[in-house]
């Protein structure tokens, strides 16, 4: 293996080893969680400026390859670490570990969960391929190895089932939030907005350069409500002060809800404040 092992003479052999290996002798596992079309000089700048001021601070998990002529280590969790040591020409060290392929899966989710830029869309893809490859049985099989609900791997597999020329009107699916995708999911579930949705979407795909994500998805959250007539559903919630008196309606329509508010108790000073609180709270929605 052209790589410097640190291991002391009585370390056992099937604990972790870490290695100071040559990144070009490094590959990427097949299963590994990262959009490789996301990996560039740009998107690692951080990771490029931290490695060259202070060196590799995290090791990345790797498993020894025995059978390939080509390659030394397969790189389990690291994917912008490998890409920055290739990028800087320098060693990776690697915590090396003997696993198998579901072990490793376990592991790849459980350190990518901590880190704030694996996208939904990605950990979707990840699920997705395990279920594929027979390493998980079911949805359910996933959740409990990885000790979160089935709702929420149902959830991320959704998303990652969205169209190629949907997902394709954003410059990159790394940027569209995971209430973003359940949402677009939904409005494709209608077969009265599939269509104009996909349509909008093939026109956003084409232009150069293309929105602002969050731009892009309310014109395609909205492209299938266009000309629809909306229905009430049910009776209107009233909503009422401590004192039980009435203070405003909600109406829940087919496709948005509407907020009636009395005339005779409307100020413009009033109606300022509930534009604003509605604004904020909207607002915060979109960014979770």
């Amino acid at each position: 293996m052209s790589a410097t092992a640190h291991r002391p003479p009585d370390h056992p052999a099937d604990l972790p080893t870490l290695v100071c290996a040559d990144p070009l002798r490094c590959r990427l596992w097949a299963l590994h969680d990262r959009l490789e079309a996301g990996i560039s000089a740009d998107s690692c700048r951080a990771e490029i400026d931290s490695f060259t001021r202070h060196g590799q601070i995290v090791p990345a998990l790797g498993r020894p390859l025995h059978d390939s002529p080509d390659f030394d280590i397969e790189i389990i969790c690291g994917a912008r670490r490998l890409y920055v040591a290739r990028h800087l020409k320098q060693n990776l060290s690697v915590e090396l570990r003997e696993m198998s392929d579901r072990a490793a899966l376990i592991a790849m989710d459980t350190e990518n969960r901590q880190r704030v830029d694996i996208s939904p869309y990605e950990r979707g893809l990840s699920y997705s391929r395990w279920l594929h490859s027979g390493q998980f049985h079911s949805q359910e099989d996933i959740a409990h190895a990885l000790k979160v609900s089935p709702a929420q791997v149902s959830r991320l597999l959704k998303v990652a089932r969205l169209p190629r020329v949907l997902v394709h009107a954003f410059t990159t699916p790394l940027e569209i939030c995971e209430s973003w995708r359940v949402r677009l999911a939904d409005a494709l579930e209608d077969p009265q907005r599939r269509h104009p949705t996909l349509k909008l979407a093939r026109s956003i795909a084409a232009q150069v350069p293309k929105p602002p994500g969050r731009v892009v998805f309310r014109q395609l959250l909205a492209a299938g409500a266009k000309g629809r007539r909306p229905k009430s559903r049910g009776h209107d919630e009233v909503v009422k002060d401590h004192r039980g008196q009435p203070l405003f309606r909600i109406r829940q329509l087919r496709s948005c809800v509407a907020l009636l508010l009395p005339v005779e108790h409307l100020s413009a000073k009033r109606l300022a404040a509930v534009r604003k609180s509605v604004a904020e709270a909207l607002s915060a929605v979109a960014t979770e």
